[in-house]
């Protein structure tokens, strides 16, 4: 599980065994909350499945004079079940969030203070508990998972990593040993439910290692891994338990103490196997979502270059989702994209597309374009089994999160992303494109109405045949003057056909 709209869910779509059956969307149901001009307003949506779906509003008055945080609980027909609200104490700012299969919990801290609160709301009831303490340390929170009754909130600490675990039985905190170091930064922070570790990934900016640390549920250093050298560095890293007795660490590497990926790499943590490197360049597909002819030059330039005895180094910056099951083991899904800064632009609605900076490598960015997705299959022994890409068009975003979704029927997998109204999607048989399909349009609540502007719009996987578009828009109402600005959530549900040809 990740925090704050990290989270990647699945589709559901279905194929013949005789040809492809492909779906045709309808937009069943739409709701939409008005959006204040006069307070910062924010929406995090959470599908579960057929439970229905969270939503979490936070509305922060002028000045931080008072915040206000409401979760409302909707059925699988978009009809509210429950609502409760949360006010913290003054001066507490949200920080993180994280979520499981049963809660989501809110990380809260006093503005310039070491205190800290955590709320933890159940999904099924609304019910709210709330736990208060201190970090130790004056760091600066980047990291926030949760596993069973601790929290482990990571960071820094006069440019040192640091991670405090937090109880919420009797509220004590307690510092992670064998952290504190020059050179050293947080990675990622990842839980292990079942065998109920912690895993903690850190990089070396001076010997470039990526290092692991593995910690018992209470807090002990079990297990220290390096991995990686000056000509392949692990950069990022995701536990997999697909065999619970046996986690999988994947990501994607890079040469040197670069940030640009070169491929992916799997390793088995539990055993002495050798690191799998997996370089862009031998992937079939890699190129796949360009025409023919250009996707034939390149290639061919490639295999010229490696006839040579030349390395080929293809550096990307990749935004890597988390890790899918599948009926062959698991599918690793990864989305290309190129940052960029655009300043601020007018004011309303138009302020939408800046409304966070993303800081890569010391640059601040608040606009992305997408070029394409890479999807590799894997069996459950981690060797590759198929790869393949699609165009995303160059799509924008002022987010730097996932896009693409992924569903798998038989040998089939479908793929799809929003652009603006649209919903974008394809179909692809492993290595094989098979066919892209219809784009979707979101449409207003009624006939009447009008979307004028758009802004960050989302695509989640929910149920059965059905998945949520949801995000930010500008309507114009029917004998209304000015434009309303809205978010939005609507279901969508597939109807199958099946394709003749």
């Amino acid at each position: 599980m990740k925090n704050y709209f990290k989270k990647i869910t699945l589709i559901t779509f279905f194929l013949t065994a005789v040809g492809a059956s492909f779906a045709q969307l309808t937009q069943t149901k739409r709701l939409e909350f008005i959006q204040r001009n006069d307070i910062e307003e924010e929406n995090l949506l959470i599908p579960l499945k057929e439970k229905g779906v969270l939503l979490m509003q936070s509305k922060v008055e002028p000045f931080h004079q008072k915040s206000t945080f409401e979760f409302i609980k909707f059925d699988s027909t978009l009809t509210q079940v429950w609502k409760t609200s949360f006010i913290p104490e003054p001066d507490y700012d949200l920080i993180k969030t994280y979520r499981n299969e049963r809660y989501i919990f809110v990380l809260f801290r006093k503005v310039g203070k070491n205190e800290i609160s955590v709320l933890r709301v159940d999904y099924e009831t609304g019910d709210k508990t709330y736990a208060e303490g201190n970090l130790l340390t004056s760091m600066d929170i980047e990291h926030f998972v949760v596993m069973k009754s601790k929290a482990y909130i990571g960071g820094k600490y006069n440019d040192r990593p640091v991670v405090v675990m937090f109880s919420f039985f009797d509220y004590t905190s307690k510092v992670l040993p064998e952290i504190h170091s020059n050179h050293l930064v947080i990675n990622e922070l990842d839980v292990d439910e079942h065998g109920e570790f912690l895993y903690l990934m850190l990089k070396n900016d001076r010997t470039c290692q990526f290092i692991v640390k593995k910690y018992s549920y209470e807090g002990k250093l079990l297990k220290t891994l390096s991995l990686g050298n000056r000509d392949t560095t692990p950069i990022t890293g995701e536990i997999l338990n697909i065999d619970k007795e046996n986690p999988i660490l994947v990501g994607n590497y890079a040469d040197g103490c670069s940030s640009l990926a070169l491929g992916f790499y799997v390793d088995y943590l539990n055993e002495e196997s050798k690191i799998q490197y997996i370089n862009f360049a031998d992937l079939n597909n890699f190129f796949g979502f360009m025409n023919a002819k250009r996707e034939e030059k390149i290639k061919k330039r490639i295999k010229e270059k490696k006839q040579k005895g030349k390395d080929v180094k293809l550096r990307y910056r990749l935004f890597l989702h988390d890790i899918v099951p599948s009926n062959e083991g698991w599918i690793m899904l990864a989305e290309i994209f190129y940052p960029e800064y655009k300043p601020p632009q007018g004011s309303g609605s138009a302020v939408w597309n800046n409304w966070r900076s993303y800081r890569i490598n010391g640059d601040v960015y608040n606009n992305f374009r997408y070029s394409h997705a890479i999807i590799c299959g894997f069996d459950k022994t981690g060797k590759l089994l198929w790869d393949n890409s699609v165009s995303l068009k160059d799509i924008e975003s002022s987010e730097l999160n996932a896009k693409v979704q992924i569903t798998q029927q038989n040998d089939y997998h479908i793929l799809a992303y929003p652009d603006e109204k649209l919903i974008r999607t394809a179909v692809i048989k492993g290595n094989e494109k098979v066919k892209n399909l219809e784009n979707f349009d979101i449409k207003a609540s009624s006939e009447t109405d009008r979307i004028v502007d758009v802004a960050r719009t989302n695509l989640a996987a929910w149920y059965g045949h059905s998945f949520l578009a949801y995000g930010y828009q500008s309507v114009k109402r029917n004998n209304e003057l000015a434009n309303t600005d809205v978010f939005f959530i609507t279901k969508l549900t597939y109807t199958l056909k099946e394709d003749k040809e």
